[in-house]
């Protein structure tokens, strides 16, 4: 190409003034870099389209225990419990918790009790009349001689009126239920505290402003933790559960992650160069992909408010495969002693070409859901495009003809197919492993679970343990969620997808507000039929009944007065009611206001069941299920359905680019050799091994795809005579070198970045030995 020809050429007197914009740039994109602010969200790979699957993502976030903070004391023998929890909780202040919640307090049961009795006309269920109705003289008898017996001991005239307001103890009706809205299945009452079924743990539920996705945030509060809950008394533990957890885990392990491998990438790259290079030259070669780190990372910085750490991450990979471009100019240039602009207008094109391909498979990302790997394409392809730059422009004038003996031009070494390997036995082996390949590619599988994607540190999954088995599944159940445009028009459709659930599913196994709190049309009929009730030969033969006994126990005329006077009393429930009985807590985890109206939570068990009920035609209409299980298949379908998108786009555009170079079938076909090859491979170990499919592997995808189409380029150049003799060369060594940036992440702690080192490895690993012994045995068609 003359075009580098000329830039060669006119800079060639003007090297300063190259070298002094180089520098520019790199300081430049240094500058920027000190401005970066990296978020570890793990919403970076999922999609922000408004799917289903972002929908679900943000809806899960709602869940009563996620956004919440879950605090388990336990202690030895003989501890106080209570007071360790009272401490604590006081301890535990603004700005970095909102709130502590260590129960309902021992004052609790006075403010509730009242506040049932009351609603009782709200809340009488067809169910409940059907028991009152069986309510008989003995029984009548049994509630008031038991309610006489507790008057007569000490907590009697505490008793008193409550035994007045309701001396048959109807209450029951709305302790039951009650019971419908427990978010800790397991938890009792102690002092006012949440305990443990056998009192020795005690549970808190805390508040706070930081994002669970704030890691800084996340480290100072957990600081604040451990220096309150280092003040406890000996004996006494306390374990913290939350999401700030995971995102603080998964910060640390992605920032040792990238020291580690943008450290050992480098060193392997250079032990690389110098083993294959030999010449101190070599190290401007190092430069160019140690640069276009500075370049890319500057620019993402400039680009974006906050930059995804797993795009950073990325670096070490980039560093293994930017040097490419200028492996080529650079053996280009060692071999031989003609003029720069000569050289440069014949190794331009291939250079070229390959990078255009590389830069095109990542161009496809662009038109992702998933804005990680949106961010990811733009930050691979600014490196790319500085990776061809510095290649072209600035390398060719670096690098100097390596020492010939006089007469002799320098030798090249070609390290491809060259005789030594047998034609047949290459194409035999290559044809054989991708025929096995192809056998288990199809048991591949596809995993879109969020927990796949984190890091989950050991010790904090046994702390979910210990809290599950104690307390309960308080972290992990599924949520049905319904919406209204109003409150009653949510409660309405919360109470259909109760009877849905309870029809289907153990009363027991569904946290609901539908008991507790009806739309008004149900409270109205629910009156109606109390009213009805006590107006009927059922109600008056029980009053009947209960004048009778008390007269018998020597209670006064008048001592049940309150409960015949609210028999007949307009009865309303809202939330403002509940909340004076102390269930504020239940409500703000249960009744999210939106900007559109009013959202209901309903939480139900994680199972398959569950699921299959939510499924098909027949599935409730009333409400939408979102569950960490049912989110992993929605997000693993969406993963498959973009990757064949991806798969099938990208293919297109590699091959409409690689027809516009060649223009020859035979050419085509060989260039995409190490394409199939690397893809074929790498599908067929991860079926065979197990290894799922996750989001990050779609970008391991398509950088396969990008870079195993530069080897074909490059070497179909060189088997036709389209380029110089050094192709082979700087395939092998630019290969090795990226082996070695995907080699270091397979050391990383964090799945992600672990996840694409391994499946590139795979790919890359199979494109090399393709792309040198396989092209030209295709090519030439018989031994040389």
């Amino acid at each position: 190409m003359p075009f580098f020809s000329r830039i060669y050429r006119f800079f060639a007197p003007r090297r300063r003034l190259l070298y002094g914009l180089t520098l520019t740039l790199l300081l430049g994109g240094a500058i920027a870099l000190t401005s970066v602010h990296l978020t570890e969200d793990i919403g970076a790979m999922l999609p922000d389209d408004g799917s289903q699957a972002a929908t679900d993502f943000h809806l899960l976030q709602q869940a009563p225990f996620v956004s919440r903070i879950v605090i388990q004391l336990q202690g030895e023998a003989g501890s106080d419990l209570s007071a360790a929890a009272d401490q604590l909780a006081a301890q535990l202040t603004p700005p970095l918790f909102s709130r502590v919640l260590s129960g309902p307090g021992s004052q609790a049961g006075q403010a509730l009790l009242p506040v049932l009795e009351g609603a009782q006309p709200a809340l009488f269920t067809s169910a409940d009349a059907a028991s009152l109705a069986k309510l008989d003289a003995a029984a009548v008898r049994q509630r008031l001689e038991s309610g006489y017996a507790r008057l007569l001991t000490p907590e009697g005239l505490a008793f008193k009126d409550l035994l007045r307001s309701d001396p048959l103890d109807l209450r029951q009706f709305g302790l039951a239920k009650l019971r419908q809205v427990s978010l800790v299945p397991n938890a009792r009452l102690r002092d006012g505290h949440f305990a443990s079924a056998d009192g020795s743990s005690l549970l808190l539920v805390a508040e706070t402003p930081i994002p669970l996705t704030d890691s800084r945030g996340g480290a100072a509060l957990l600081r604040h933790f451990a220096t309150a809950a280092a003040t406890l008394p000996a004996g006494v533990t306390a374990t913290l559960v939350s999401g700030h957890r995971y995102t603080l885990a998964n910060a640390d392990a992605i920032k040792r992650d990238l020291a580690v491998v943008l450290s050992l990438s480098s060193l392997a790259v250079l032990a690389i160069y110098l083993v294959f290079l030999r010449s101190w030259q070599g190290l401007f070669v190092f430069l160019v992909p140690a640069a276009i780190l500075l370049v890319a990372s500057g620019a993402v910085a400039l680009l974006y408010a906050e930059v995804f750490a797993v795009t950073l991450g990325f670096g070490g990979v980039l560093l293994g495969i930017a040097d490419e471009y200028a492996m080529h100019v650079y053996f280009a240039c060692r071999q031989s002693p003609r003029d720069r602009g000569e050289i440069l207008g014949e190794v331009a094109g291939p250079v070229i070409f390959g990078a255009c391909a590389t830069l095109a498979s990542f161009a496809v990302m662009l038109v992702s859901v998933l804005p990680g790997q949106r961010q990811l394409a733009i930050y691979a392809m600014i490196g790319i495009a500085a990776a061809l730059l510095l290649s072209l422009v600035v390398l060719p004038h670096l690098v100097r003809p390596a020492p010939t003996v006089a007469g002799e031009a320098p030798a090249s070494v070609p390290l491809g197919y060259g005789g030594r390997w047998p034609r047949r036995w290459v194409i035999g082996v290559w044809a054989a492993i991708l025929m096995v390949s192809a056998v288990f590619a199809v048991d591949l599988r596809f995993n879109g679970e969020l927990r796949a994607m984190s890091l989950v540190p050991d010790e904090l999954r046994r702390d979910e343990a210990r809290l599950s088995q104690v307390w309960g599944d308080i972290r992990g159940k599924a949520m049905i969620v319904c919406e209204g445009a109003d409150l009653d028009s949510a409660l309405a459709a919360n109470e259909r997808l109760y009877a849905t659930l309870v029809a289907q599913l153990p009363a027991t196994e569904v946290v609901s507000l539908a008991p507790l709190l009806p739309a008004a049309a149900t409270q109205a009929a629910n009156q109606q039929r109390w009213v009805a009730f006590w107006q009927g030969e059922a109600g008056r033969t029980t009053l009947a009944q209960l004048a009778g006994e008390g007269r018998r126990l020597g209670f006064a005329p008048a001592a049940f007065a309150p409960f015949r006077e609210r028999l007949l009393a307009p009865a309303v429930v809202t939330p403002e009611t509940l909340h004076q009985g102390g269930l504020g807590a239940v409500l703000d985890a249960l009744l999210v206001p939106t900007p559109k109206g009013i959202r209901l939570l309903t939480l139900v068990p994680d199972t398959a069941a569950v699921r299959a009920l939510f499924s098909g035609a027949g599935a409730p209409t009333d409400g939408h299920l979102v569950s960490q299980a049912r989110f992993g298949e929605i997000v693993g379908a969406a993963i498959k359905k973009d990757f064949s998108r991806y798969l099938v786009l990208t293919m297109v555009v590699v091959l409409v680019l690689v027809i516009a170079v060649f223009r020859d079938m035979k050419k085509i076909l060989l260039t995409l050799v190490p394409v199939v090859t690397g893809l074929l491979v790498m599908f067929g170990v991860m079926g065979l091994c197990g290894i799922p499919f996750n989001l990050f592997n779609i970008v391991a995808t398509v950088l396969i795809i990008g870079l195993c189409v530069d080897y074909g380029i490059f070497m179909v150049c060189k088997v036709s005579g389209e380029s110089d003799g050094t192709a082979d060369r700087s395939v092998l060594v630019s290969g090795l070198t990226t082996l070695a940036g995907f080699g270091v992440l397979i050391l990383a702690r964090h799945p992600a970045m672990h996840s694409i080192g391994v499946t590139v490895m795979l790919g890359i690993g199979a494109a090399i030995p393709a792309a040198l012994l396989v092209i030209p045995a295709l090519y030439r068609g018989e031994e040389p």
